[in-house]
């Protein structure tokens, strides 16, 4: 059996798509060749579909045909024997081997489950052998006859949304009815796929309504919704639907993070905060740690908890992707534990230094934040920094310089400007003659005194200039 942690130190790298690293790995610890590691570890263990997985990719990558026709004979049990057929349809397609690699695909789509990851690789081998007709063709005939497996209904699922073909949901009932808790796999895929294209609104609700208490039952669904409600601006009913997944056996931190963002919205703010601290009380590490870390450290420390929020914001490893939302809650928990950490008398200072910084800061991340959301939070975070030190923070003194909305006092300015402007192309448009219509009496308008009128350029003057024969005025 191969070394546990030389093993378990090869799986990270794999799964990271680090296989140069891995390779390296191997030869250090093992003295040989990543494939032959490989296919020792699947010899001892032929049940084990990723590892007959990841040494079928590296003899694929290496363009070792021959040692992949080799390895495709090993034996292989449960999963990993899906998996060989699977990767017997590739091999028959590189070597143009067009009527058995037809038999063996319209057998596969029928089999049992594969991984996500492969079935992504699986499409795109097809894409670059120019076979993804017959793939489609295949995939449609086994939807028709109710055969196809729940992986490559998934796969029928995404290629579907790919053309934005949102009806493919129609087939989710009877996937639902047939194949019961393997179906999730392709609802997933809908959702996750309806959610990086922003187009929940009208589609999710309904399928909530016919699917929602089956959705909730598994894990893949309930958080692919939460996604794509969140990532399509729905954040009320993104709220509603993840309400109380803090409590859930099965949860996530990516799912956390985006409950926290929809209770944000709502400026439901001690809920998220709770939302945030499970993830780091239960230690749920992924993708969005940083995140529900920073959201943790923001809502403790806008309740005055240095302590519980510098404990999260220690937390923050730096590994998660930049999210701007959760870095202005980290920027923002950074500002009130600097104030929080000094006597109460320093807090008017660092709050009118803090201030210049976050408006640095904001104009930055500005472009990627919810702007009302943003605001509202940095409305929170002053007010903390005024609380401790005691003194009021006036309105006008919450407001960013980057800050797109526009204050009230300019509000007026340009409301002021465009009535100006009205009037003044009003008045270009009227005949002099008529602008009496502005003056209630005409009769009762001002005359100039009697002495103006007669001066040289008065009334009068002006008057006979503009009445004279052409002839004089020529002269």
């Amino acid at each position: 059996m191969p070394d546990d942690a030389t093993f378990a130190e090869l799986k990270r790298l794999l799964e990271a798509g680090r296989e140069r690293e891995a390779a390296s790995h191997v030869q250090w610890k093992e003295s040989t060749q990543l494939a032959a590691y490989l296919e020792r570890c699947f010899r001892e263990q032929p049940v084990d579909a990723w590892l007959l997985d990841m040494l079928c990719r590296e003899l694929w990558r290496q363009n070792d045909l021959t040692g992949l026709e080799a390895v495709l004979k090993l034996p292989a049990e449960a999963a990993a024997a899906v998996m060989l057929d699977a990767w017997q349809v590739l091999l028959q397609a590189r070597n143009e081997n067009r009527a058995d690699m037809e038999a063996s695909l319209t057998r596969v789509v029928r089999g049992g489950l594969l991984s996500a990851d492969f079935l992504m690789l699986f499409e795109r081998e097809m894409a670059s052998l120019k076979l993804l007709r017959l793939l489609d063709a295949v995939l449609e005939s086994a939807v028709a006859d109710e055969t196809i497996s729940m992986s490559f209904a998934a796969l029928f699922t995404r290629r579907a949304c790919h053309r934005k073909q949102w009806e493919v949901r129609r087939h989710f009932a009877r996937w639902i009815e047939k194949a019961a808790d393997a179906a999730a796999e392709p609802v997933a895929f809908y959702l996750d796929l309806i959610g990086d294209t922003r187009e929940a609104a009208g589609i999710v609700p309904e399928l909530i309504a016919a699917h929602g208490d089956w959705m909730r039952r598994h894990s893949s669904t309930f958080g692919k919704c939460g996604y794509a409600l969140a990532n399509s601006g729905m954040q009320a009913e993104t709220a509603a639907w993840l309400e109380g997944c803090e409590l859930r056996a099965d949860l996530k931190g990516w799912i956390a993070a985006n409950q926290v963002s929809a209770l944000w919205h709502q400026q439901r703010y001690p809920e998220a905060t709770r939302v945030a601290a499970t993830v780091l009380e239960r230690n749920l590490k992924d993708v969005a740690w940083d995140w529900n870390a920073s959201a943790a450290a923001f809502g403790h420390a806008v309740e005055g908890r240095a302590a519980e929020s510098q404990a999260a914001m220690a937390r923050i490893t730096g590994e998660s992707e930049a999210h701007a939302e959760f870095t202005w809650a980290m920027e923002l928990s950074r500002s009130i534990l600097r104030a929080l950490g000094l006597p109460a008398h320093e807090a008017k200072r660092v709050f009118h230094e803090e201030r210049r910084r976050l408006d640095q800061v904001h104009g930055r991340l500005g472009s990627k934040l919810d702007e009302e959301a943003s605001v509202e939070r940095y409305r929170l975070a002053l007010e903390a920094i005024g609380r401790h030190g005691a003194f009021r923070v006036w309105p006008w003194s919450q407001r960013l310089k980057s800050s797109t909305s526009a204050s009230p006092l300019k509000g007026l300015f340009w409301i002021g400007g465009v009535v100006l402007l009205l009037m003044v192309v009003l008045r270009g448009c009227i005949r002099p003659d008529e602008l009496n219509f502005l003056i209630e009496n005409p009769a009762e308008s001002v005359e100039l005194p009697k002495d103006m009128q007669d001066r040289p350029g008065g009334s009068k003057e002006i008057d006979k200039l503009m009445t004279a024969p052409q002839s004089r005025r020529d002269r």
